[in-house]
C-alpha cells in the first residue's frame, strides 16, 4: 500500500525533528561531561607555589617562556621604558608653555617612576595575581563533573510536544558550547595582554592627557578577565548543594527537570558574558554583530521570498521592523495621492483651474 505524501512529509519532519533533537542533547550532555576545572581555571606556569611566580618557565612551557623572555629583560620591556621615557618628556615640553602645575608635574614624575617599578616587575606581579586567582577558583568550584553527571540524569526523555524538546535542548547545548568557548577566547586574551602590558604601563603611568586615561580603561580590562571564572565558580557550587548530596532539592515533572538541566548552562552563560562584555567590550561587541548579521540575513532572504526584491533592500538597510513602518507608510501615502472613482482627473499643468479661464480674471491662482 502506497504511503499518502501529506503522511510522508510528516514522518519525515519528525525525524529531522527528532535527529536535532539527538544532537543538540548530545551537545547538552557531552559538554558537562567535558566540563572539568581545567576549562574553567586560570592558565599559570608551570610549577608549583612561590616557586611558579620567581623561576624562569623551562622552554616546554609554552607561551610562557616566550612571554617571561618578553617582560623580563626583553624587547617588551624595553619598549615599555622607552614609552614611558617618551611620556614624561613630553610632559616636560608641555611645562615649557606654563600648562599645568607645579604640583601636578611632580605628582607625574612620582607616577613615572611607579611606572618604571611595575614595567620592569610587571611578569612576576602578573602572575603572582593569577596564582591567587586561580587558587581562589580552585577553592571554590566543586568537582564540575560530578555536578553535570547528577543534572545529565535528572534530564527526561523529552517534554509533550517534540518542537519544545527541541527548542530546549538547543538552548542548553548552545549555551555549554558557548560557555568553553568563551574561556578559551579568555585564555588567549589574557596571553596577550600578558605580553603587551609594559607598553599599557608606560602610557598610564606617562600621564599624557587622554591617551594615558584611554589606556588605564584598557588595562583595567585584565583584571576583568583574570576574575572571569569565580562568578561560575559560585553558580557550580549552589547547584552542587541543591542537586548533588543526600539533600537535594525535590524536583518533579519533566519540563522541571528539562530546565533546572539546561538552567546552569544559560546562566553561566549569562554571569560570564556579562562580565567578559566589560572585560572585552570591542570583542563582545565584534560577537554580538556577527550574530546580529546572521539574524538580519535570515531576514533579508525571507523578505526577498516574499515581497521581493524592494523588500529585501528594505530590510537590509532598515531592518524589519523599520521597512514594514516604512512600506506601511508608503502605501498610505499612496492609497492618499489616489484620486476617488467618481472624481474627474484635473489638469495638474493648470492647479486645478480650467483652461478657458484668463490669468488676469483671476490672478490669485498664478
Amino acid at each position: 500500500m502506497a504511503l499518502p505524501f501529506a503522511d510522508f512529509g510528516l514522518q519525515w519532519f519528525k525525524d529531522i525533528i527528532g535527529r536535532l533533537t539527538m544532537w543538540f542533547t548530545q551537545m547538552l550532555t557531552g559538554g558537562y561531561e567535558a566540563l572539568s576545572r581545567g576549562s574553567l581555571t586560570t592558565p599559570t606556569p608551570s610549577g608549583n607555589g612561590i616557586d611558579r611566580a620567581l623561576t624562569k618557565p623551562p622552554s616546554s612551557d609554552a607561551p610562557w617562556h616566550s612571554i617571561y623572555e618578553a617582560t623580563v629583560a626583553g624587547e617588551m620591556m624595553f619598549f615599555g621604558l622607552i614609552v614611558l621615557f617618551l611620556c614624561v618628556q613630553g610632559r616636560y615640553f608641555i611645562r615649557i608653555f606654563d600648562f599645568g602645575s607645579t604640583q601636578e608635574h611632580r605628582r607625574a614624575r612620582r607616577s613615572a617612576l611607579t611606572g618604571g617599578f611595575l614595567i620592569v616587575s610587571w611578569y612576576w606581579v602578573s602572575v603572582l595575581f593569577l596564582s591567587v586567582v586561580e587558587a581562589l577558583t580552585i577553592g571554590l568550584l566543586p568537582n564540575v563533573n560530578q555536578v553535570g553527571v547528577a543534572l545529565v540524569a535528572m534530564l527526561p526523555q523529552g517534554l509533550e510536544t517534540p518542537i519544545l524538546t527541541l527548542g530546549m535542548a538547543a538552548i542548553g547545548g548552545l549555551s555549554i558550547v558557548f560557555l568553553r568557548a568563551l574561556f578559551v577566547l579568555r585564555e588567549l586574551l589574557l596571553y596577550v595582554f600578558l605580553y603587551t602590558m609594559p607598553i599599557g604601563i608606560g602610557i598610564i603611568y606617562g600621564n599624557v592627557p587622554l591617551v594615558s586615561e584611554i589606556a588605564k580603561r584598557i588595562a583595567v580590562q585584565f583584571v576583568s578577565l583574570a576574575v572571569l571564572p569565580l562568578p561560575t565558580a559560585l553558580l557550580f557550587r549552589g547547584y552542587e548543594l541543591l542537586f548533588l548530596g543526600s539533600n537535594t532539592l525535590p524536583v518533579s515533572g519533566a519540563f522541571v527537570k528539562y530546565l533546572v538541566t539546561i538552567s546552569l548552562p544559560v546562566l553561566a552563560v549569562i554571569v560570564t558574558w556579562k562580565t567578559f562584555s566589560y572585560a572585552a567590550p570591542l570583542a563582545s561587541r565584534s560577537i554580538g554583530r556577527v550574530g546580529q548579521g546572521a539574524m538580519l540575513l535570515g531576514t533579508v532572504g525571507t523578505a526577498a521570498y516574499v515581497g521581493g526584491p524592494r523588500a529585501a533592500a528594505m530590510t537590509a538597510r532598515w531592518g524589519a521592523k523599520g521597512a514594514a513602518t516604512a512600506a506601511a507608510t508608503k502605501r498610505a501615502s499612496q492609497t492618499n495621492d489616489e484620486p476617488p472613482a467618481n472624481q474627474p482627473e484635473q489638469d495638474s499643468n493648470q492647479g486645478g483651474v480650467p483652461e478657458y479661464r484668463r490669468k488676469e480674471n483671476d490672478p490669485a491662482y498664478y
